[in-house]
């Protein structure tokens, strides 16, 4: 893969930088505990995307819902990103035909599931970075449970399949399939380690070590601060060899029930808007970390 796409780079010549995004899906269902008739529009969501600094959104669209999704988008000046789930090169060159024709900026895909062979998804992963790169696009491939990379080992596998490969990290999904707490014995971030050194996107979320999403209040709790340690080791690795214009990515994506737990009678107790914006704060704490300026 060339090296201008191991990174997103926004042709400036700009510092290397962080880019906050926010995902569509951890939008919906908002206001908190809002009847259907109340929740918010696709420009409700973006005015508020924008005026909390966000610059871009993350979305999984089909051809119903994109000319709706990007024409509010360009209304708030945000840019787009897109998601996909492919199974087959043919799903993965649908995305990047609506990646071309939208304008997106970049393309993440969680590939197939943990039952496909390793090399069938080696070859989808060189497929994506093929026909991403004639486009000029960058092609990651996120770390996700009910993927190919669910697990530490896999994930490990397929960067060894595919050396030039670049991953979306969801470290949530590690965290909690691991079953890690965030101790030191554990070695989270020592086993992680591969895969962080070749992180070009996060995503946002913490997980207990049990549930995948968890409230973290303000963010200085232990389990809060232990992301924050491993973003930050990703932010490191990215910054080596980044160049003037290359942006980081990086997304809250706290996502609606069954993700977000609930009251007995089906009712979120935490405010996945506020948290978002909680995440946003400690990404650019880890960002802060990383260049070592705190």
């Amino acid at each position: 893969m060339p090296t201008d796409l191991a990174r997103y780079n926004d042709g400036s010549q700009d510092p290397p930088r962080l880019r906050l995004h926010h995902a569509l899906w951890g939008l919906s269902k908002l206001p908190m505990n809002a009847s259907a008739e109340a929740q918010w529009t696709h420009d409700e969501k973006f005015a508020r995307v924008k005026e909390a600094g966000f610059e871009a959104v993350e979305c999984w669209l089909d051809d119903n819902s994109e000319t709706e999704v990007k024409a509010a988008l360009d209304r708030h000046g945000l840019r787009l990103v897109l998601g996909h789930r492919p199974f087959t090169t043919d799903d993965i060159d649908r995305t990047i035909d609506r990646a071309v024709r939208l304008g997106a900026d970049f393309v993440f895909a969680q590939l197939a599931d943990a039952f496909t062979p390793l090399e069938t998804v080696a070859k989808l992963v060189r497929h994506g970075q093929k026909a991403a790169a004639t486009q000029n696009l960058p092609f990651f491939v996120e770390t996700h449970r009910n993927n190919f990379t669910e697990n530490i080992p896999q994930s490990v596998a397929l960067m060894e399949a595919v050396p030039e490969m670049r991953f979306t990290g969801d470290l949530s999904h590690f965290v909690v399939v691991g079953e890690f707490y965030g101790w030191a014995d554990e070695r989270a971030g020592e086993r992680m380690a591969p895969i962080l050194s070749r992180v070009s996107h996060l995503h946002g979320r913490v997980s207990n070590g049990e549930a995948v999403q968890v409230d973290i209040g303000d963010g200085s709790g232990q389990s809060a601060q232990f992301f924050v340690s491993l973003w930050k080791t990703a932010m490191r690795h990215w910054l080596d060899g980044a160049v003037p214009g290359d942006v980081f990515p990086f997304a809250p994506e706290l996502g609606p029930p069954r993700y977000a737990l609930t009251l007995p009678d089906g009712s979120e107790f935490s405010d996945r808007w506020e948290q978002s914006l909680v995440i946003a704060r400690l990404a650019e704490q880890a960002w802060l970390e990383a260049h070592g300026t705190k």
